[in-house]
């Protein structure tokens, strides 16, 4: 009897040792268009790193799609001026974007960049009631890769490179 509960509590151990391995994904599986040159041209890729059980929106020129957290969508980039917008609706209205209005940028402004890479992040509005809202970042491409390696990494180096980001776009 002793011996069936030896046998039976490492057999239950092993099954809860397998169950908490992680798998690795190989994104060039699930999104190929961002490690081909030629497929990225004109696109807009936003990874979606909300951190929430609730699907979202995201509103790219106009073409409105819903996302999971650690989902990757490819939208077509367009000459010109582009939208990025994070949501979610309640009683039928958009809300819950700490901007509350899109991100938008004009392609004629830098037209040697063919690619845009967004990432969504959840954070807070920053007011007095400091609610929770979604915030779409552009970053460069190795931020967003480095994002999808490791969504849980949203702490100082992915707010280091935003911030890094934001200087040398914005500020000088």
């Amino acid at each position: 009897m002793k011996k069936n509960f030896i046998i039976f509590t490492f057999l239950l151990f092993g099954i809860f040792i397998s169950s908490c391995a992680t798998t690795v994904v190989d994104q060039r599986e699930i999104v190929p268009e961002l490690f081909d040159l030629e497929m990225k041209k004109g696109k807009i890729f936003i990874y979606s790193n909300h951190v929430d059980i609730r699907t979202i929106n995201i509103r790219v020129n106009d073409e409105v799609r819903r996302m999971k957290h650690t989902e990757t969508q490819i939208f077509d980039l367009k000459q010109g001026q582009n939208s990025v917008y994070s949501f979610m609706i309640f009683a039928g209205n958009e809300q819950e974007n700490c901007d509350n209005q899109p991100y938008t940028f004009n392609t004629d402004m830098y037209p040697e960049v063919e690619t845009y890479y967004f990432v969504i992040q959840k954070g807070f509005d920053g007011g007095l009631l400091n609610i929770a809202c979604f915030k779409d970042f552009q970053v460069n491409e190795d931020v967003f890769l480095r994002q999808m390696e490791n969504p849980r990494s949203g702490g100082s180096e992915f707010f280091q490179d935003l911030t890094e980001d934001f200087f040398r776009e914005f500020i000088f």
